[in-house]
């Protein structure tokens, strides 16, 4: 434990402060906290200054009051397959995972790793008969105070690796790209500094619960808690911060919490210009558990209109998760509907599974394209940058049941046909 001559380190000052900020409103208290807030310095937030070339105003931006990369960005991770110990054995099955591809292989990145580090960045090798050839490269991030989800292709930007910047817009993660240039998270493009305008393309990925994605890639790779870091990656350490109905946030907000659903539901939508559509997690779950028929289904498949096209979301609750698609397939729009437990596009009555693969009916072989600009956020912060978004509305009446909290244990799951992949992504 941290004395009273002795100083906290950077990194875990950072994060115990933003803990202690509201230290009152949590039920327990972390174990950072209990390692001395008073070992930390400069612990004040304002406004940010400094800064020129900015498209946001400097007053819609907050210093959290640390020093740049305080919470450290991981940059290519350990990595490992599920069978190597005792790296990966701190993932449970029942844990939230961030899933992808990249360099040709299935990757899961847990969200609990995210919770201390927010960045992190991948560079595949370069190519051995041309080393001039650079790599893949994606930067994979997660905010904790926005609850929020972004992979993105830093190329066309050509920036460095990103970190961590401890400013803050509406309690948004920040990114710093080295020129001192900053890149909101949930803007995806520069806001402030030299590179002001430049975008970041996002790449679409998957929030799932590790099991369910143990389930499509038995041989997937994970990053492991080996960081060089000495964090306690299964304690989630902002407390009580997620529960769905706490509207306690960490800093100033430009804006009123939109009061249309519970501050920090979980929510993934697809955004368009101050607008998009947003669909709820809980609604998602709900509907799939009490259908028109009242019958219970793992599935359920949500249409909707997003930038000016149709989409629809797909839920499975064996893997906890919603992901949204481009509704279009052959050239057609195609809405959905849930039918004995399946998803049936109403056009042709193709059953299409989670992956977006039709797997019965005219549409057999046919594949819906992952909207690339979806992504994850709790409510607040959805509707903060989307404020003029729309909600959808569930066909039956619910109850608004309670968001879903990843437990930790670690029971199997009994095997869904609906993860089944006919081929590789």
């Amino acid at each position: 434990m941290t004395g009273a001559g002795r100083r906290m380190s950077p990194v875990k000052c950072n994060v115990a402060r933003r803990i202690g900020l509201r230290r009152r409103m949590l039920r327990v208290a972390p174990i950072l906290c209990a390692v001395g807030l008073a070992a930390c310095s400069g612990e004040s937030f304002g406004p940010l200054t400094g800064f020129s070339n900015c498209s946001l105003p400097l007053a819609n931006f907050t210093d959290a009051g640390a020093e740049r990369s305080s919470i450290p960005a991981l940059n290519n991770p350990d990595v490992a397959t599920r069978l190597i110990a005792p790296h990966v054995g701190y993932v449970n099955r029942s844990d939230m995972v961030i899933g992808l591809e990249f360099n040709g292989q299935p990757l899961a990145i847990p969200l609990k790793l995210l919770w201390y580090h927010e960045v992190l960045n991948l560079q595949a090798e370069s190519d051995p008969v041309d080393p001039s050839a650079t790599g893949e490269r994606l930067t994979i991030t997660y905010s904790p105070l926005t609850g929020s989800v972004s992979v993105f292709n830093p190329e066309p930007s050509g920036t460095p690796d990103f970190v961590v910047s401890n400013y803050v817009l509406d309690n948004n993660l920040v990114m710093d790209d080295g020129t001192g240039t900053l890149y909101p998270q949930l803007t995806r493009s520069a806001t402030c500094g030299p590179r002001d305008g430049s975008s970041l393309t996002r790449v679409p990925y998957e929030l799932m619960v590790y099991g369910a994605w143990l389930q499509i890639f038995l041989d997937t790779w994970i990053a492991t808690r080996a960081t060089g870091h000495d964090f306690l990656y299964t304690l989630y350490p902002y407390g009580n911060y997620r529960d769905p109905d706490n509207a306690s946030l960490f800093y100033p907000t430009s804006a009123p919490i939109d009061p249309r659903r519970k501050p920090k539901e979980r929510v993934v939508g697809v955004p368009s210009g101050t607008g998009g559509i947003a669909f709820a997690i809980s609604d998602l779950r709900e509907t799939a558990a009490r259908d028109q028929e009242g019958q219970n289904t793992s599935v359920w498949a949500a249409s909707a209109m997003a930038r000016g096209e149709p989409v629809v979301a797909f839920w499975n609750s064996s893997a906890q998760s919603a992901r949204i698609y481009r509704a279009r397939a052959n050239g057609r729009p195609l809405t959905f509907e849930v039918v004995d437990g399946r998803r049936q596009d109403v056009e042709t009555g193709s059953v299409w599974n989670f992956a977006g693969e039709a797997v019965d009916g005219p549409l057999e072989g046919e594949r819906l394209e992952a909207h690339p600009e979806a992504y994850h956020a709790f409510w607040f912060a959805w509707a903060a940058f989307q404020p003029d978004t729309e909600v959808w509305t569930a066909p039956i009446p619910l109850t608004g049941s309670a968001d879903f909290v990843p437990a930790d244990d670690a029971t199997l799951l009994p095997p869904d046909p609906d993860l089944t992949r006919r081929r590789p992504r």
